[in-house]
């Protein structure tokens, strides 16, 4: 698991920002903080590091290594209380490949990550209310049902609607011998954009809520069909306005509850 290539997912309790991985890794420093504690504490307790040896030998993790009960043997022939015995633990727990520590800012990434396994017990040692919230963000994004994956694809529908338009304008003016061009294509997303918006610029489609990127995406399959059918520009730009405020009307709600 690399942290730099993994989409990160916010969550928020209580009025804190709490970050994951699309696949459930949790970091747990920025968290450890509001509750005046530090993931280190939690990771160089005997307990902890126990519990994740032992949670190596899951069949579903596969990551045990005789090595690590030899070291946890040895740690535990030393005073619990010392630095060494803590230091050595720490060493331990990161080897099993179950906590990863980036250097950076927790808005890039930065922190100390612990796998989705370990991510509620240690949130159990915070809170025990955080806890629960916590399994239940973890299970939905494990399942992807977690509201950030429904954004995500109706990116990807938006994208693939936008490749769809662009391939009916092409061949229907390859239909009809006409020259097809760049700005061809850049007209119709600007008219896109347009019936979206009110303007005729470009947009950031990463940045919009999931209310209007599903308006975009329809918008964009409307104008695909409206270029089949052979309607000029300005009769399309009508048709496009129309649909775009009777969907509006209708969905004005639901766009609230999601922007």
């Amino acid at each position: 698991m690399t942290i730099t290539m993994l989409k990160l997912v916010t969550g928020n309790y209580k009025d804190l920002t709490v970050t994951f991985t699309e696949d459930g890794w949790f970091n747990a420093t920025t968290v450890a903080e509001r509750f005046g504690k530090e993931p280190y504490y939690w990771l160089r307790q005997r307990e902890t590091v126990e519990y994740v040896v032992a949670l190596t030998k899951s069949k579903s993790l596969n990551l045990f290594n005789p090595d690590f009960l030899e070291e946890l043997n040895r740690i535990n022939m030393l005073d619990g209380s010392s630095s060494r015995s803590q230091g050595r633990l720490l060493a331990l727990v990161k080897k099993t490949k179950l906590v990863k520590v980036k250097v950076g800012a927790p808005e890039t990434g930065g922190g100390t990550w612990l796998h989705p396994k370990l991510a509620v017990p240690f949130a159990r040692w915070l809170d025990i209310n955080f806890a629960v919230w916590c399994d239940d963000q973890i299970d939905t994004l494990i399942r992807g049902n977690h509201p950030h994956f429904d954004v995500k694809r109706m990116r990807h529908a938006a994208s693939s609607s936008y490749k769809i338009m662009n391939q009916m304008l092409q061949m229907t003016r390859q239909q009809a011998g006409k020259e097809i061009v760049p700005h061809h294509f850049s007209n119709e997303a600007r008219l896109i954009n347009w019936a979206l918006t009110g303007e005729f610029k470009e947009i950031d489609r990463d940045a919009l809520p999931y209310g209007e990127l599903d308006l975009l995406a329809k918008l964009e399959a409307f104008n695909t069909m409206l270029i089949g059918t052979g309607l000029d520009y300005e009769a399309r730009k009508k048709a496009l306005q129309n649909f775009s405020a009777k969907w509006r009307s209708s969905r004005t709600p639901a766009l609230a509850e999601v922007a």
